[in-house]
């Protein structure tokens, strides 16, 4: 993959469109240095960002990622072989490994028909035209030692989602069930105790105490169990080695890299052996090198540790570890894509697929609909 050639092509389409790079940043909602950088060969668009830049541009990714235009004639012949080039270039070869028949096991969380209504205090309007919905008639399910990731652009209420799965809100409607536990019906200091007994959450910023070591801040959770020292010091030590970070047990978070201190949140997540794992944009602070780590790392907690993590990412290339994908708009889950066999960059390029898709519809919806 050339990255100049890739960036000259950005920039003659853009000239193409009589568009500065300040009016295409201001399209796509990032900086006009980002667009200098891309133009330049220094970087590549952040993955989130190929189906909008392609959209502006009137591409498409083979042709974003040839660096040139793409005849019809020529199209079927160097689709595939341009995408699986750049998809295997980022993430690599791997082997599929089979799961256990996901209908054979117990589903860790189930979410029936869940709605969230945010209302607007500010209207004394009786029939709520101002209310909106962020989350509408949500159902699905999670087997245990499962790695699902939703999908969605900002505002398509898939944090929101999230938020009402780990306890923090409330929703308006529906049931969520943690291995059976119906956590929408308990009191305050009954769901207090299932969050901090059930459920682990693995932040974007980390969220570690600065002023305790990364052996303390893994520890911590432990210590409010009352479990015995000698007992936390081997469990987390074993755990720290599967993760590869005893080496820096010692070390406080402001010593050490971000893909190290995301690593020790998913040691702090998963050594109070919760019934699922919350992971929200987990590597959008992080580099591709250090989000390809946090990714294998949560690959080996799930087949290590049998555990069962729920991520919310817009990246498509950690939504390609997950073993299936849940895809919002508009409050709602709009397609679900499962991994069967495939490899990672065939799943990659079946998610970005559907995202084209969704996208798709919506502009054709969008067309209906208007005047």
């Amino acid at each position: 993959m050339n990255q100049i050639k890739i960036g000259t092509f950005i920039s003659e389409c853009r000239k193409a469109k009589g568009w500065t790079q300040n009016q295409l940043a201001e399209k796509l909602g990032i900086t006009d240095k980002a667009i200098s950088k891309w133009e330049t060969g220094r970087s590549m668009p952040d993955l989130s960002l190929f189906v909008p830049l392609c959209t502006l541009l009137e591409i498409t990714l083979n042709e974003l990622f040839a660096g040139e235009k793409i005849s019809d004639q020529n199209l079927k012949e160097k689709a595939d072989e341009i995408l699986m080039e750049v998809i295997t270039g980022w993430l690599g070869h791997d082997k599929w490994i089979p799961k256990e028949n996901s209908s054979a096991r117990n589903y860790v969380l189930e979410v029936s028909h869940v709605s969230k209504v945010y209302k607007n205090a500010s209207t004394k309007d009786a029939t709520n035209h101002n209310a909106v919905s962020a989350v509408n008639n949500v159902s699905f399910q999670i087997p245990h030692g499962s790695f699902v990731g939703i999908m969605g652009a900002s505002g398509s209420g898939k944090t929101t989602l999230l938020n009402l799965i780990a306890t923090i809100d409330k929703p308006t409607g529906g049931r969520i069930q943690i291995n059976g536990q119906n956590i929408v019906d308990m009191s305050e200091t009954e769901t207090a105790d299932f969050r901090r007994e059930h459920i682990g959450f693995i932040f974007q910023e980390y969220n570690l105490l600065d002023t305790l070591t990364i052996y303390e801040n893994i520890a911590l959770a432990l210590t409010i169990k009352n479990i015995p020292k000698e007992t936390i010091r081997k469990t987390i030590e074993d755990l720290s080695e599967k993760l590869n970070i005893s080496s820096i047990l010692d070390k406080f978070p402001y010593e050490v890299s971000g893909g190290q201190r995301q690593r020790c949140a998913c040691a702090r997540a998963i050594v109070v052996n919760p019934d699922i794992i919350l992971a929200d944009e987990p590597t959008g602070a992080l580099d591709s090198y250090a989000s390809k780590q946090l990714l294998s790392t949560f690959a080996i907690l799930c087949k290590e540790y049998q555990a069962t993590i729920l991520m919310v990412t817009h990246d498509v290339m950690a939504a390609s570890y997950c073993d299936s994908i849940l895809f919002m708009q508009d409050g709602e889950i709009k397609a679900t894509r499962n991994r069967e066999q495939e490899s990672k960059q065939t799943f990659f390029a079946d998610i970005l697929k559907m995202i084209e898709w969704i996208e798709e519809k919506n502009h054709d919806l969008f067309k209906i609909v208007s005047p």
